[in-house]
């Protein structure tokens, strides 16, 4: 079977996921400070602007836009391959660390943008590991409170959500009190996320129009009454030749 594709462009907003193989908890204090340590690297080394990430103990999530059509691969593979060496090596061990290649959503900023800040924020409160996101040391909620710049870039909507930080926090809190009352809904599987005009031109974008066996189309709706679209594999189905 051939791999899933790998679906992305210069300025693309991604949501993008990294498993542990087997799902095995193997991340401690040490190997998750080295991931920080890596994705900010990453930050110097890429055109790519870090809006969130979350490190759990057998996964992680990020969420970031790319500055050019090829950042998205070079960075993930550079991320991966950087932390399973350091990493194997520190701890003394062999053979893969990753489950597979990462997988990565488009996001479409207006429709999912505040939802997908507000996923990784509440992974740990959701594992019941901490009450709030703040009392998590290993994700960018502390960082996005404090704006500050030498761990997170910060998009144009929540810099527009307030007139300082403290009022840009005090909205993104206020949202994420009603996020955590919501289903959460993951996007480790999905291609695309947004409004239906968004989904329809990203299909058209990568030559989608035909989904056929191998994709399926849902519509995402919250009980605040707002929705989204998204396009993922069909269990089952034959995946689509790169």
């Amino acid at each position: 079977m051939s791999r899933p594709p790998r679906f992305t462009y210069a300025h693309a907003l991604h949501h993008v996921t990294l498993r542990c193989n087997n799902r095995e908890f193997l991340f401690n204090v040490p190997s998750l400070q080295l991931f920080l340590d890596i994705i900010q690297e990453a930050r110097k080394r890429f055109p790519l602007a870090l809006y969130n990430y979350c490190l759990m103990t057998n996964h992680v999530h990020m969420v970031f836009q790319v500055g050019r059509d090829d950042t998205l691969s070079k960075t993930m593979h550079w991320i991966s391959s950087s932390f399973s060496r350091r990493f194997n090596k520190f701890a003394g061990r062999h053979g893969h660390l990753w489950e597979g290649r990462f997988r990565s959503t488009i996001i479409e900023g207006n429709t999912y943008f505040w939802r997908s800040m507000a996923y990784l924020d509440l992974n740990p409160v959701r594992a019941q590991m901490v009450a709030t996101p703040l009392e998590y040391r290993w994700c960018g909620h502390r960082a996005l409170r404090d704006e500050n710049p030498a761990v997170l870039d910060f998009h144009p909507f929540y810099l527009a959500s307030g007139a300082d930080a403290a009022a840009r926090y005090r909205s993104y809190a206020r949202f994420l009190e009603e996020e955590a009352g919501r289903p959460a809904i993951s996007l480790a599987t999905k291609y695309f996320v947004g409004s239906p005009r968004f989904v329809d031109g990203m299909e058209k974008k990568f030559g989608l129009t035909q989904r056929g066996a191998w994709l399926r189309r849902e519509t995402l709706t919250a009980d605040d009454g707002s929705s989204a679209v998204c396009v993922e594999p069909r269990l089952g189905g034959r995946q689509r030749p790169n």
